[in-house]
């Protein structure tokens, strides 16, 4: 008599079409993540970095621009 694990019972009545939706699902999931990420990576910037610096490297700035 064979011996019958739940493993092996699982695995042979495993569905066919079911793993091809979760395979899609999975993929849809991925490129939303993706797209998601994508979306925040191209927004602009609105931190003043560009304004961080010493008082003397202000004063420098505003002179070579006037």
């Amino acid at each position: 008599m064979k011996k019958r694990s739940t493993y092996r019972l699982l695995v042979q009545s495993e569905e066919k079409s079911r793993n091809i939706l979760e395979i899609a699902l999975y993929a849809v999931f991925a490129v939303s993540a993706l797209a998601s990420i994508w979306q925040f990576a191209e927004q602009p910037n609105v931190l003043p970095l560009d304004r961080i610096g010493t008082a003397t490297e202000r004063a420098v700035e505003l002179r070579i621009a006037s």
